[in-house]
């Protein structure tokens, strides 16, 4: 079992924005809790964007074009979570991503990914063209 969870299970993974458009940025929004029973050092979270052509949810069946992904296209201290005691929940993380074109896309956090001890979880949004 990860020892770092997501603080919200019924909603981990949310946008700032209600509607997205293809012209803006936005933030992706998710808070950690250390479920552990050690306090954790700091930590890395892991956010990857991906087209998914077919629509939400998407298949995992099918291979997706990666259009972010905060290990190569973005700077770690943006992804950075603060030492987390045990039992305690962290910082709301709400790192800007876009704009993308419109279309559907797979939100994913891996959270700890740098140490391994992160639970992962998707949300599948859809980005409309401005009007």
């Amino acid at each position: 079992m990860a020892s770092v969870v997501f603080a919200n299970p019924d909603n981990p993974i949310t946008p700032d924005k209600a509607i997205i458009h293809d012209n803006e940025e936005f933030r992706v929004q998710w808070s950690a809790l250390n479920a552990g029973a050690n306090d954790l050092s700091a930590f890395i979270d892991r956010l990857v964007v991906t087209s998914i052509p077919e629509g939400c949810p998407g298949s995992d069946d099918v291979e997706h074009d990666v259009v972010f992904d905060s290990d190569v296209d973005a700077d770690a201290s943006d992804y950075t979570e603060e030492a987390l005691s045990a039992g305690k929940v962290g910082a709301l993380m709400e790192p800007s991503v876009g704009p993308f074109p419109a279309g559907s896309y797979r939100l994913t956090v891996t959270l700890a990914s740098d140490i391994a001890e992160g639970d992962a979880s998707f949300n599948c949004i859809e980005i409309v063209p401005a009007v």
